[in-house]
């Protein structure tokens, strides 16, 4: 990121949490693509007068906010209609542009508390969205390169939780299964000595299988 986005980023990471999302959160968990923009998510448990607030105390001169949706200038006291309505702001006039979500994509305002839990250091203040949930924020968005992004976080996710849930105690297996469960998951469980965690990763399996998941139905035949 160029100095004036990172002088603006830095700037609000001082007065609040951010979370990092979109493009560049793909790309810091290890994906090579590129990204026009920046995405984060500015804490949304605070009250959203408060919200607005960090954003006009570190907007620079020249900086101005845009509406997303109308693809329009938003005057300072239509912000919180606009952020009520689509649950971004737009910050221009930056060497980039910089999207700040308080809701974003299929997620709600009161996420924000578990997604940071679950979010990692990334740099300087700012955490990075964990897989599961930078998954979400990108589903049924019809974005082809949206599409790819998630199969990459999804491989990723597969391959680390598999090898944890083939050796980990029960509790730490609901643990993973509660935040990803898909058909290769349940079947490193199934390889666990822990008779409890091989109970959860054929209970996935069926519970897949009922809802017509083709690889799980498969893995199922061969086991069952």
């Amino acid at each position: 990121m160029g100095s004036q986005s990172d002088e603006f980023l830095n700037g609000i990471s001082e007065k609040s949490h951010v979370l990092l999302l979109g493009g560049l959160a793909v790309i810091a968990h290890g994906l090579s693509r590129t990204t026009e923009d920046a995405d984060i998510w500015l804490d949304s448990m605070q009250p959203l007068e408060d919200w607005l607030a960090v954003l006009d105390e570190g907007l620079p001169e020249g900086g101005y906010y845009w509406d997303l949706l109308r693809k329009e200038r938003v005057a300072r006291e239509d912000l919180e209609e606009v952020v009520r309505e689509i649950g971004v702001l737009r910050i221009g006039g930056l060497d980039r542009y910089i999207n700040v979500f308080r809701k974003p994509n299929e997620l709600e305002e009161t996420d924000f508390a578990t997604a940071w839990a679950m979010s990692v250091p990334h740099i300087g203040k700012f955490r990075l969205l964990d897989e599961t949930f930078l998954i979400i924020t990108k589903e049924n968005t019809g974005r082809e390169r949206d599409g790819i992004d998630i199969g990459f976080l999804e491989t990723k996710l597969r391959s680390r939780f598999a090898s944890r849930l083939s050796v980990c105690n029960a509790e730490e297996a609901l643990s993973l299964f509660h935040r990803y469960l898909d058909h290769a998951t349940c079947e490193a469980a199934m390889e666990n000595p822990d008779p409890a965690v091989r109970e959860m990763g054929l209970a996935g399996l069926r519970e897949l299988a009922a809802d017509g998941n083709p690889f799980a139905i498969e893995v199922l035949k061969k086991r069952e």
